[in-house]
């Protein structure tokens, strides 16, 4: 277990050096290093890293890692591993808050706040529908609500003038939209905080692991442990969200592989899934911006790309395990 966490952590570190290395200024991996350890004297070299790529490098770490966890919150609570904050409706809410707060012409910097709302109404209206805990209906619930939620978003895109729609439509479409340092790192520090709440409660989210029942055959209030996990989750998706636009299924993917490579221990699952996470943006953001020539695509439709297929693989072996 301890070689396969190795190797997440040597796929983080060569994602991260590839981010910093490809582009229209191409910079050896050597060149990179220097100038994070701070022993580069090359102008050129410093201010591609530190001005151009720093900032894409921070919002994949944000989105990614956010969304792997929240991912993986949401599969342990629910119980479903086809349980991810795009397909609950919560990443479809918090992209409604934010449209509306386009919509209205507000400021963007209450978009976090915006899109808190909206993810947490939606989570809201998934629990109301699921009062009997039944993950098929969870995920059907989540399935009908983001139609729901994408239907109303659509409505208020028509109504837009020219230039709201298409600030709502490049942060739809899942881009770093926002890549002000400023911006990143009151995110970053949010998603930081969430993050370490997580590491508060990884008791509960360990025993959770084991079944509602033995839970609360050790002690556990699972109801509560729940509550907290579900706020923790969604601020998470919020925070992915405000920084990366409606990335999808992101969730889904990191937490399911680091279960088939390390089990269901949640010491080893959580660090497993966050470096996923962070490594499969970290590589989207990659080939969006590198591998159509000058022509620099939303990392959402890679990511979408890259995770869909294997959404549904898991969506036909779930069904035959059922």
């Amino acid at each position: 277990m301890t070689m396969i966490l190795i190797l997440c952590t040597l796929l983080f570190l060569i994602s991260t050096l590839l981010l910093l290395s490809i582009g229209d200024i191409h910079l050896g991996f050597g060149q990179v290093i220097s100038v994070l350890l701070g022993t580069s004297q090359d102008y050129t070299a410093n201010f591609v890293v530190w001005q151009l790529r720093l900032p894409n490098l921070l919002a994949a770490l944000i989105t990614g890692g956010a969304l792997a966890v929240s991912g993986l919150i949401l599969q342990v609570t629910t119980h479903n591993p086809l349980a991810d904050s795009s397909i609950l409706g919560i990443n479809a809410g918090a992209s409604l808050g934010a449209v509306i707060l386009t919509a209205i012409s507000l400021s963007n910097d209450l978009l976090p706040v915006a899109a808190l709302i909206g993810a947490l109404i939606s989570c809201g209206l998934v629990k109301l529908a699921n009062r009997n805990g039944s993950p098929i209906q969870v995920l059907l619930g989540g399935v009908a609500l983001t139609a729901i939620m994408n239907g109303l978003i659509l409505i208020l895109e028509l109504r837009l003038n020219q230039f709201s729609f298409d600030k709502a439509l490049i942060w739809l479409s899942g881009s770093f939209w926002n890549l002000d340092l400023g911006y990143l790192m009151i995110n970053g520090l949010a998603s930081l905080l969430l993050l370490l709440l997580v590491m508060a409660l990884l008791p509960t989210l360990g025993t959770l692991t084991l079944g509602e029942t033995m839970a609360r055959g050790i002690g556990v209030n699972v109801k509560r442990g729940q509550q907290w996990l579900l706020l923790v989750a969604v601020g998470l998706a919020t925070v992915a969200v405000a920084v990366g636009g409606a990335m999808s299924f992101v969730g889904l993917m990191a937490p399911n592989i680091a279960k088939r490579l390390v089990g269901e221990r949640v010491n080893l699952l959580l660090p497993v899934s966050w470096l996923l996470g962070t490594s499969l943006m970290m590589l989207a953001d990659v080939v969006a911006n590198n591998a159509f020539g000058k022509v620099a695509l939303p990392v959402g439709l890679i990511v979408a790309v890259v995770t869909m297929p294997y959404f549904i693989i898991q969506l036909f072996s779930w069904q035959r395990e059922a």
